[in-house]
């Protein structure tokens, strides 16, 4: 496999939205490009991960084309909950901005709707396909990947590389001049997937003193619950029934989740890291490969889109008729503001959530009451009393942009 070094080409590195909402704008304005992804077609869009897309995010897609013609946000939430043994809180978040909510939206549907589109548009998808590793030289990148079966690696040269394959990415191992900012939590969560209708049509957090619970809707049929266990568990530990007796206790669900199927049950590691830059040279990251954040609030595949939808204007700018690559330089400057105030957000919340979090350290046991948990209250109260403050939650967790 070598491409013509001659060609402007750009090498995507992942299928996943990010990978994918890229490669569609660079096709449609006839940017020559490959999109390499490991997985097999068939498994690509088996997994439903994410599923929260915010306001900005659907107007930004409608902008961009993606948003009614593939695309069709119908789904809508509202309302968030916030559950504890003795109060329930239910917060009108779209009330709150207007009339502007979330749409439900699995990650794995959207995935698959843009990647048929792309490839009916005549999109190049090399499936199978594990770029090993990344390096430049003077005529731009020369990526090696393996094929499909772990066939002899071959090396393919392009004049950029976009990192979009998640937190692993040989696109980010080759940037030695950027710095990583990374946090990590004493604190891991089951992620569970229910064949069932939500337990309410809104989410719900649920801060109990064994630890947080959650449930997310993700369809009519489906909804992807959160448990909080210990740092050193595995679900090795945790049957489906002691999964259905601890969503029960601490969701307050009572008997509404016996019958209920549970599948793909994994565990989630609470990290949070940034690159900055989050460029170097011809090569890019965009997504998870650039920056992770925690689930609270749904916001990781909203970043991915919008770093996809800001570096396909600056690469469509440097290689189309412009030739001008001023929007590509400052990809990573347009970017990281956003970032961090989501980060910053996501940081937050998880602390009016999480049991566990204590002074920073994870406690031998749950307890009820203490500082943490009156701190907790106190948000939660802040919310529920005070409008200026349950606007800038609302607008910052639906993700509005005020005027």
């Amino acid at each position: 496999m070598h491409d013509q070094p001659g060609e402007p080409g750009i090498a995507i590195v992942g299928a996943g939205p990010a990978g994918l909402v890229l490669a569609h704008l660079l096709q449609r304005a006839a940017i020559p490009f490959v999109v390499f992804e490991r997985k097999a077609h068939a498994d690509l869009c088996r997994l439903p991960k994410a599923g929260l897309i915010e306001y900005r995010t659907v107007r930004l897609l409608e902008r961009e084309g993606i948003a009614g013609p593939i695309l069709r946000f119908t789904a809508e939430n509202h309302r968030c909950e916030f559950r504890t043994p003795g109060e329930t809180v239910l917060l009108d978040y779209a009330a709150l901005t207007g009339g502007r909510p979330h749409y439900i939206y699995p990650q794995h549907q959207l995935v698959q709707r843009v990647c048929e589109s792309l490839i009916a548009a005549g999109g190049e998808i090399r499936f199978s396909h594990a770029v090993r590793a990344v390096r430049q030289d003077s005529g731009g990148v020369v990526l090696t990947v393996d094929g499909p079966g772990g066939s002899r690696p071959q090396e393919a040269r392009y004049a950029v590389a976009v990192g979009c394959e998640g937190s692993r990415s040989p696109v980010a191992a080759a940037m030695d001049q950027v710095r990583v900012n990374e946090q990590s939590l004493p604190v891991r969560w089951l992620v569970i997937l229910g064949a069932a209708p939500p337990l309410e049509n809104h989410t719900i957090y649920a801060a109990h003193p064994r630890g947080f619970a959650g449930q997310m809707r993700r369809g009519p049929s489906h909804t992807r619950y959160m448990l909080e266990i210990p740092a050193a568990d595995t679900t090795d530990g945790w049957s489906e029934q002691r999964i259905r007796d601890e969503l029960a206790t601490r969701l307050g669900a009572g008997g509404r989740l016996d019958d209920v199927p549970l599948s793909e049950i994994g565990v989630l590691d609470l990290r949070m890291r940034v690159t900055e830059p989050m460029q170097q040279g011809p090569l890019f990251l965009a997504g998870d490969a650039a920056h992770l954040i925690t689930p609270v609030g749904g916001k990781g595949m909203n970043l991915a889109i919008q770093d996809a939808v800001e570096l396909a204007h600056g690469l469509i700018e440097r290689f189309g008729p412009e030739q001008d690559g001023t929007r590509l330089a400052a990809y990573s400057a347009t970017r990281l503001p956003p970032i961090w105030r989501t980060e910053a957000f996501s940081s937050w919340f998880l602390h009016v959530i999480l049991t566990s979090l204590r002074d920073g350290r994870e406690p031998p046991a749950a307890v009820p009451g203490g500082f943490s948990d009156g701190l907790r209250q106190g948000w939660i109260a802040a919310l529920q009393d005070d409008p200026l403050f349950a606007r800038w939650f609302a607008h910052a967790y639906a993700g509005v942009d005020t005027p």
